[in-house]
C-alpha cells in the first residue's frame, strides 16, 4: 500500500510541474506574463471549452429524440 501511494504522489508531483511548465512555454509564446496566461487558460478557455461541449451534447440529444 505503501509502494502506491508512494507512485500516486510521484505522479500527482509530475503532473503539477507538468502543467506549471506548460503554462510558463504559454506565457513566453504568448509574451504575456504566468499569471496573464493562467488567467486566460483557466477563466476563459476551459469555461468556454467546457460550455461548448455542453451545447454539442445538449444538441445531439434533442437530434437524437428526433
Amino acid at each position: 500500500m505503501s509502494t502506491l501511494l508512494h507512485w500516486l504522489a510521484r505522479l500527482v508531483h509530475l503532473a503539477y510541474w507538468y502543467c506549471c511548465d506548460f503554462m510558463v512555454n504559454l506565457s513566453n509564446l504568448t509574451h504575456t506574463s504566468y499569471n496573464e496566461a493562467n488567467t486566460w487558460v483557466l477563466l476563459v478557455l476551459v469555461p468556454g471549452l467546457l460550455a461548448l461541449l455542453i451545447g454539442v451534447r445538449v444538441a445531439q440529444w434533442f437530434r437524437l429524440r428526433r
